[in-house]
């Protein structure tokens, strides 16, 4: 991937390993800044999306930023395992961490007060940041680095995750119906954090599941030619699944009214299944591994 590279292409590869590592950074920021540690970024909604935000930030901290800085510091040193790495983060790191935290707080809510909007700057930087890798890490790859799969084991895979893709969405559109029906949930966690509750139902049932639903799709059919597409996605379901685990988590630990029973058992086991498609994908990669 790196042989015989022209000035451009030595360009680019300074360009999205730095900004890996800048978006890294900037991630850190954003979590240590925030109500998980310093609370100087104080953000305008509820208490219970405030706790669920510090859940988000400290796998943002122990996960999402050791994957971007690993990834750019491996591009710089010209490591075809950088892309492994790089191609992790763009999707959730673009819609979870760079838009939902600039979109999440309730600006017009009288009760709530905040200043998050004096750092949008670190929400932009992971914006831009996101969509530069987004870009790049798709082409870091050729069909020779997709592997062989075992079709048995790749058809029982598919329908445990889609049998969890779709409790997952049937659970937040019993709630998105019950906003409709009632106008709040029965927690009355709409009528606290409304902005929250649809930035979160538009990003999982408009962006994660259909990706999920597509993501198996290809996984199935075009296993060789979608493989970076595939490491794409299910870099995304890891991140974000992991991120959701950490909410539930830092919920539970503060006896949050909000948190969903049902979530306890459904998030984790999605996590593990989102995982394990990962270490699918990628197991003749490990040094490790033999077959």
């Amino acid at each position: 991937m790196f042989e015989n590279e022209t000035k451009h292409e030595i360009f680019e590869r300074y360009v999205i390993g730095l900004t890996a590592i800048i978006v890294g950074i900037t991630i850190a920021i954003i979590s240590i800044f925030g109500p998980l540690f310093l609370d100087i970024i104080k953000y305008a909604s509820s208490e219970s999306a405030i706790t669920q935000g510090m859940g988000q930030d400290l796998v943002n901290l122990v996960l999402i930023t050791p994957i971007c800085l690993i990834g750019g510091v491996l591009y710089l040193s010209k490591r075809d395992s950088a892309k492994y790495f790089l191609i992790l983060v763009p999707l959730y790191s673009l819609f979870y961490t760079g838009l939902a935290y600039g979109l999440f707080p309730e600006w017009s809510h009288p009760i709530y007060t905040g200043n998050s909007e004096q750092y949008s700057i670190l929400f932009y930087i992971v914006i831009i940041g996101s969509l530069i890798l987004l870009l790049s890490t798709l082409s870091m790859f050729s069909p020779e680095d997709a592997p062989e799969f075992d079709r048995r084991n790749l058809t029982i895979y598919i329908m445990l995750m889609t049998i969890f893709l779709i409790l997952f969405a049937f659970m937040w559109i019993g709630e998105y119906l019950e906003v409709l029906s009632t106008g709040d949930t029965s927690t009355e966690s709409y009528s606290e954090a409304p902005t929250i509750f649809w930035v979160i139902r538009y990003f999982d049932l408009g962006i994660t599941v259909p990706l999920g639903f597509i993501g198996l799709y290809l996984l199935y059919t075009r296993t060789t030619q979608a493989y970076p597409i595939m490491l794409l996605f299910f870099g995304f379901f890891v991140t974000i699944s992991t991120a959701v685990v950490g909410m539930a988590i830092v919920m539970l630990l503060k006896s949050d009214p909000n948190l969903q029973p049902g979530g306890l058992i459904l998030f984790p086991i999605l996590s593990l299944l989102a995982w394990a498609g990962l270490f699918y994908l990628i197991k003749e990669k490990l040094p490790w591994f033999t077959k």
